[in-house]
Order: C-alpha cells, then structure tokens, then sequence
C-alpha cells in the first residue's frame, strides 16, 4: 500500500481531506454550540421597531438597513430611526464581546480556515489524475463522503465522478 501511496498522489490527498474534513466537522459542531449558549445566554443582537399600526406586531430587525425600511427616511423618523440603531449597535457589540469571551469569535474562525482548505483540496482531488485503482477508489470516496453531508455544492459530485471516469479510461487504455 506504501508504494501506492507514493506513486498515487490522490491517496495522499484524500488522507489529508479525511483529517481536514472531520477537523472541519468538528469545529463547525463547537460552533454552532457556543452559538447557541451565547443566544439562550444573551439573544441574539436585533431591536423591535414599532409600528404606528394598532393591532398590527412590532417588526424586528437585526440589520441597520431593515430599520431604513420599515421606517423610512423621512425626517419625521429620524430620532426613533437613530435610538434605534444605537440599540443594535449596542446589541452587537454585546454579543460581538460575549463571543469572543466565550470563544466563538474564534472558533469560527478555525471553522472557516479549515473550510477553505477542504474546499482547496476538493478541488485540487477534483482535478488531480489517479494513476492506480486504489487512486480512483479515494477519489470516489472523496466524492461520496462530501456529497452526503453537502449534496447540493456546487459541481459535487460531478467534478468527481467525470475526473474519475477520465481516470478509468486512461488506466484501462494503459493496461490494453
């Protein structure tokens, strides 16, 4: 197996994928829990805009933009348009410092570092010719491990499964 590995570059690959990957997993896992802690904790960063409506429910925003909408820009609007957004400034920046307290600031992160390499190396596997069956089987095991827990990404499996159909008519060509 050694020399397979040595002399298929894709087996290398998809061991650094696997790794890579489930340290992906993981870290998206921490994530999202530190995220959940921190919401029941403190709520997530948002103000309730009122409206003029009797009858009508409050309108939420999380974005200084969606208070612009529901209010509208008219000077009539300004002073509760800017208390507003001094709330959710303040909201945010609550949970902006609550986060990194908590180590989610810093977890994404390290998720969002570890997806780019996944994605980097999914790529480079995708376009990478296997030059043994056991090269064309971690291909495909690249493609399969991937496409069940993202099945709508982009080109996936595809990428994959025409790179390996190249692979299978190149290695049968060799060995006619």
């Amino acid at each position: 197996m050694q020399e397979r590995q040595d002399a298929d570059p894709v087996i290398l690959l998809w061991q650094e994928w696997r790794e890579t990957f489930a340290s992906s997993q993981r870290l998206c896992h921490e994530a999202q829990r530190l995220e959940r802690e921190l919401a029941e904790k403190i709520g997530f960063p948002r103000v309730e805009i009122p409206l003029d409506h009797p009858g009508r429910p409050s309108v939420v925003a999380t974005d200084a933009r969606q208070i612009d909408r529901v209010l509208g820009t008219a000077p009539a609007t300004r002073l509760l348009r800017r208390r507003l957004k001094r709330d959710l400034a303040a909201a945010q920046a609550r949970w902006d410092a609550e986060a990194a307290a908590v180590g989610l600031t810093n977890a994404v992160e390290q998720e969002a570092v570890a997806d780019r390499r996944v994605d980097e190396l999914l790529r480079t596997a995708s376009r990478t010719s296997a030059r043994s069956i056991p090269g064309v089987i971690a291909k495909l095991a690249i493609a399969t491990e991937w496409s069940e827990l993202e099945p709508d990404a982009d080109g996936y499996p595809w990428d994959f499964i025409r790179g390996v159909l190249a692979d299978l008519t190149a290695l049968a060509a060799r060995e006619a």
